[in-house]
C-alpha cells in the first residue's frame, strides 16, 4: 500500500476506500472485491508485527470469527495473502462503532444502550456456544449496522473455550486485553471463563450510559492497579436517571469476584430486558388472580399460622369485637401489618413478590421502574381497606357477643360468612380493567403503577440431531481455495473445507445465473454466497455449508415436532419469505425439502437439500397464497397434543389462508413466541395442591388445640383431608357441563383430546370418574367411620390418601399428560 494512504488505491483483488480503524494487529479498510463486486472491511496484517508468531494469531482470529454465525457477529468472508500480507475478509457494518456513536452523541439514552448490549449478549452467547471466548469486548469492538443493531467483531484475543478444537497460540500467562474493560482475573493472568466476559460487558454498558470507562487511570499501569483493587463508582453517581435497579446490575457484572457476577448471558440478558425498548404486555387479570392468590397466601398465611398456634382462635377473631379496643385488636393489626410489609417491600423494591414471580409478573411505574415502598403500600392498602373496613362494620353492628365464652353458632356464621362475602367488594375495584387501559384496577390508577408480563428471552430448544463436522483428507483435491471432501450430489452438489478457516462449505454447479441481489444477501435464513469456482469448463458456487439436519429427516415416518419447537421454525422461515419477497431472492417454487433446521433455527435453501434423496410436494410461491400453502404444509407436521388453546385459531387462519399480507402472519407468529407454549411442572403443581392445601390448613388450624391433638389430631388430619378430596370431587363433577375447572382456569390450563381440540363432555366425564371414582365413594364412607376412632379406618383412610398423592405427583412430573390423562385419553396444555 502506498504511504501516503490515498484512496481509492489497488490492493491485490481488492479496490480500498478508506480507512475504517486500527486494532491491535492491523489496520482496518473499507474495500470492495473487484471479482465478486463485494463491499467487505478488508483487516491487514501490519508489516512492522509481520512474523511467524503473529501470522500463526492473526489466521487464528479469523478461523475463530468464521466459526461464529450468527446476526450479531461480523460475518467472515475470507482469509488469504495478499502481495504477501496476510488479510481477513469480513462483513461491512457500516455505522461506525459504539466507540464512534459516543464521541457524536454522548452518553445513550437508557433503552437505546440497553438494545446495544443486549445485541452484544446475543452474538457473545454464540460465540460461546461455538466455544469462543472473546476476552476484548468494548466499545470500539462493537459494530453498529445502518439499521441500528450492533454486531461484535475483532477476534483478535479470542480463544477457544475447553474441547473446541482450535488450541491457544499465545504463551500461557500472557496477559491481553484493554485494561480498562478486562476483568481483574485476566489482568492477572488467571483461567478465564464465561464470567470475563461478562465483566467486559458489564463495563461496556457502563461506558454507555456514563460516557466514562468504569476504570480510569493516567498510564495503563495506572489503570491495571485500580482495575484489581478498586470499585467503580455506581452509575447513579454519575448519571442520576439511570434506575437504581439497573446501576446494581451493572455493578454486579463488575463485581472483583467472579462467584459475584452473573453466571450466564441468559440470567444477565432477563435482569436488562425490563429496560429495554421492548414494550412490556400488560398482564391479564386471569394471570393477576392466580399470581395475586400466591402473593396473598405468602403474606398472610404465614402470619396467620403463627398467631393461630400462639393466641387461641377465638382471642384472635373475637376478642376485638368483645372489647373493641384498639388494644384487643392488636393481634389482628400485627397481622395485616405483616401482608403490608410483605407486598410493600417485595413490590416496591424488585416489583414482584413470589406470586408475580413465578408468573412472569412485574409491577412498574409509567417509566418503567419499581414502583418504590410509598406505591406498592398504596397498591396493597386500597384492596384490602375496602375490604375490611365492610367487614368491620358489618361484624361490629351485628354481632352482640360479650363474653368469650359465650359464642353462638350464629356468632360464627356471621364471622365465616362476612370474612367470605366481603373480598368480593375488591373485586368491584377490578372493573375498571380493560383491554383499553393496559387491565389497570382502581389500585393501580390511584398509585400510578401497573401490573406487566416481565419481558423473557425467546429461547430455542437445542436440537437432539446435529450434524457432524466432516473430516478432510490430506491428498484431497481442490477446487479453487477449497478441498474437495466428497460428491453430496454426482455432478451437482460437493462437500468441501476452506482449509484456512477449517470451515464446511458447499459447492454447486451453476445452472443459471445468480443475480446481484442474491450474491450480497445476508440473512441468517439463507446461506451466504462466497465466491465462484471454475473447474473444467463448469462454474461452481461455493456456499456456507449449512449445520443441521434437513427438516424432513426430523418428520418422516408421519413424526411429529413439538409446538414450542415448530413455532421458531415457522417464524424463521415466515420471516425469510417476507424479507425475500421485497428483494426478490425467493426461489419460484419450494418444498419441505428445501428446509434444514440448524442450531441458530429453520434457513431456507435455494434448492433441495442436498443430503435429501426423496422428492416432496412443491409449492408454487410467488403470491402470498401459495406462500400460505408452503407454510400451512410445515404446520400440519405440529404435533397436535402440544397446540396451546391460544395457537390453534392461527394455525387454522393460515390452513384456510385468511392472512391478508405475508407481514401480518410473519407479525403474529412472532407475538406466538411470546407466548407460554408448555405447562411447566412448577404450574401444574399449583394448579393440582395450591387450593387444596389452602383450604386445609385454615381448617386444620381453625380445629387446633392440644386437646385436639392428643384426641386424635392425625385422624383429624386425614378426616379434613378426605373432606377436602370429596367436596373438590363434587364441585367438578357440577362444573362439567361449564367445561370449568378452577384450578385448571386460575392457572391458564385446559384439557384437550388427540385431535388438540376441548375434550368432550364424555371425555371430561371419563377423566372425573378416573381421578374420582376410586376415591369417591371410600372417602364418604371413611369420613363417617373416622369419628370412630377405628384403627383400621385410618390405615385404610391414609392409604388411600398416599395412593391419590402419587397419582398427583406424577401429574406434576408429566405435566402435560398425567396418569388420569393416560387413561381417559387426554392431555393438558396452555390455554
Amino acid at each position: 500500500l502506498s504511504k501516503t494512504q490515498v484512496f481509492p488505491q489497488t490492493f491485490g483483488d481488492y479496490c480500498l476506500f478508506g480507512l475504517l480503524g486500527r486494532g491491535g494487529m492491523g489496520a482496518v479498510y473499507e474495500a470492495k472485491h473487484n471479482k465478486t463486486g463485494r463491499r467487505v472491511a478488508l483487516k491487514k496484517l501490519e508489516h512492522q508485527l509481520d512474523s511467524l508468531d503473529m501470522r500463526q494469531r492473526f489466521l487464528r482470529e479469523g478461523r475463530l470469527a468464521a466459526s461464529v454465525r450468527h446476526p450479531n457477529s461480523l460475518y467472515i468472508f475470507g482469509s488469504e495473502e495478499t502481495e504477501g500480507t496476510p488479510v481477513i475478509t469480513m462483513e461491512i457494518a457500516g455505522g461506525g462503532t459504539l466507540k464512534d456513536k459516543l464521541k457524536k452523541q454522548g452518553p445513550l439514552p437508557v433503552e437505546e444502550a440497553i438494545d446495544a448490549i443486549l445485541d452484544v449478549i446475543a452474538g457473545l452467547e454464540a460465540a460461546f456456544t461455538g466455544g469462543v471466548l472473546h476476552r476484548d469486548i468494548k466499545p470500539s469492538n462493537c459494530f453498529v449496522t445502518p439499521d441500528g443493531s450492533v454486531k461484535i467483531g475483532d477476534y483478535g484475543l479470542s480463544v477457544s473455550t475447553p474441547g473446541s478444537e482450535d488450541s491457544y497460540v499465545t504463551a500461557t500467562g500472557m496477559i491481553m486485553g484493554t485494561p480498562a474493560y478486562a476483568a481483574p482475573e485476566q489482568l492477572r493472568g488467571d483461567e478465564l471463563d464465561i464470567r470475563a466476559d461478562i465483566y467486559s460487558v458489564g463495563a461496556t454498558l457502563y461506558t454507555l450510559l456514563t460516557g466514562e470507562a468504569p476504570i480510569e487511570g493516567k498510564n495503563a499501569v495506572q489503570i491495571v492497579a485500580n482495575a484489581v483493587n478498586q470499585k467503580p463508582k455506581p452509575v447513579t453517581d454519575l448519571r442520576k436517571e439511570v434506575p437504581p435497579i439497573l446501576s446494581q446490575i451493572v455493578s454486579r457484572c463488575l463485581a472483583k469476584d467472579p462467584d459475584e457476577r452473573y453466571p450466564d448471558y441468559k440470567t444477565l440478558r432477563e435482569s436488562l430486558l425490563p429496560f429495554s425498548s421492548r414494550e412490556p404486555e400488560p398482564a391479564s387479570l386471569k394471570m393477576r388472580m392466580a399470581a395475586g392468590w400466591i402473593d396473598f397466601l405468602t403474606a398472610f398465611l404465614v402470619p396467620y399460622l403463627a398467631l393461630m398456634f400462639s393466641v387461641s382462635v377465638v382471642e384472635f377473631h373475637f376478642q376485638p369485637f368483645i372489647e373493641r379496643t384498639l388494644f384487643s385488636a392488636r393481634y389482628y393489626f400485627a397481622f395485616l401489618s405483616f401482608g403490608f410489609l410483605y407486598f410493600s417491600l417485595t413490590e416496591g423494591i424488585w416489583g414482584a413478590g413470589l406470586g408475580k414471580w413465578l408468573f412472569g409478573l412485574r409491577v412498574v411505574r409509567s417509566n418503567g421502574t419499581a414502583p418504590g415502598l410509598s406505591r406498592s403500600f398504596l397498591r396493597i392498602f386500597v384492596p384490602i381497606f375496602s375490604c375490611e373496613v365492610f367487614r368491620m362494620s358489618f361484624l361490629l353492628a351485628t354481632l352482640s357477643i360479650s363474653n368469650i365464652n359465650q359464642i353462638s353458632v350464629s356468632d360464627n356464621v356471621l364471622l365465616i360468612g362476612a370474612s367470605n362475602v366481603c373480598p368480593f367488594i375488591a373485586v368491584l375495584l377490578t372493573l375498571s380493567a380493560v383491554p383499553k387501559n393496559g387491565y389497570a384496577t382502581v389500585w393501580d390508577l390511584l398509585s400510578g403503577t401497573r401490573v406487566v408480563l416481565m419481558p423473557k428471552a425467546v429461547i430455542r430448544p437445542s436440537m437432539d440431531k446435529v450434524s457432524k463436522t466432516e473430516k478432510q483428507h490430506e491428498h484431497a483435491d481442490f477446487m479453487g481455495p477449497f478441498q474437495i471432501i466428497r460428491e453430496m450430489v454426482p455432478g451437482q452438489w460437493i462437500a468441501a473445507s476452506d482449509p484456512v478457516l477449517r470451515r464446511p462449505v458447499w459447492l454447486r454447479c451453476r445452472s443459471s445465473n445468480i443475480s446481484e441481489e442474491r450474491r450480497h444477501l445476508a440473512r441468517p435464513g439463507r446461506l451466504r454466497w462466497l465466491q465462484e469456482v471454475m473447474k473444467d469448463q463448469n462454474t461452481w458456487d461455493a456456499f456456507e455449508a449449512a449445520q443441521g439436519v434437513p427438516f424432513s429427516s426430523i418428520t418422516d415416518n408421519n413424526k411429529t415436532v413439538p409446538w414450542g419447537t415448530l413455532r421458531h421454525w415457522l417464524h424463521d422461515l415466515s420471516s425469510e419469505l417476507w424479507a425475500a419477497t421485497r428483494d426478490k431472492t425467493l426461489p419460484n417454487k419450494l418444498s419441505l425439502d428445501h428446509i434444514r433446521i440448524t442450531p441458530q433455527g429453520a434457513i431456507l435453501l435455494d434448492e433441495p437439500d442436498p443430503e435429501v434423496q426423496a422428492g416432496a410436494t412443491t409449492y408454487t410461491v410467488e403470491d402470498l397464497a401459495g406462500q400460505e400453502r408452503f407454510l400451512s404444509a410445515i404446520a400440519s407436521c405440529v404435533e397436535p397434543t402440544s397446540i396451546p388453546l391460544h395457537a390453534r385459531p392461527i394455525l387454522q387462519n393460515l390452513e384456510q389462508g385468511k392472512f391478508e399480507k405475508l407481514s401480518f402472519l410473519t407479525g403474529t407468529l412472532r407475538g406466538l413466541l411470546d407466548k407460554p407454549a408448555e405447562v411447566s411442572k412448577g404450574m401444574r403443581g399449583m394448579s393440582i395442591f395450591m387450593l387444596p392445601l389452602y383450604v386445609g390448613i385454615l381448617i386444620f388450624v381453625g380445629m387446633f388445640s392440644e386437646e385436639a391433638v392428643a384426641n386424635g389430631g392425625f385422624r383429624s388430619a386425614i378426616q379434613i383431608s378426605l373432606g377436602i378430596l370429596g367436596t373438590g370431587a363434587i364441585i367438578q363433577f357440577l362444573a362439567l357441563p361449564l367445561r370449568w375447572i378452577w384450578s385448571h382456569d386460575v392457572f391458564g390450563l385446559v384439557v384437550i383430546d388427540a385431535r388438540g381440540k376441548r375434550a368432550s363432555m364424555t371425555k371430561r366425564f371419563v377423566r372425573w370418574m378416573i381421578v374420582w371414582f376410586p376415591l369417591f365413594i371410600p372417602v364418604g364412607l371413611l369420613w363417617t367411620l373416622l369419628p370412630q376412632q377405628e384403627a383400621w379406618t385410618t390405615i385404610i383412610s391414609t392409604i388411600l390418601l398416599v395412593t391419590w398423592m402419587s397419582a398427583a405427583i406424577y401429574a406434576v412430573i408429566h405435566p402435560n399428560r398425567g396418569l388420569h390423562d393416560r387413561l381417559a385419553g387426554t392431555w393438558v396444555v396452555r390455554r
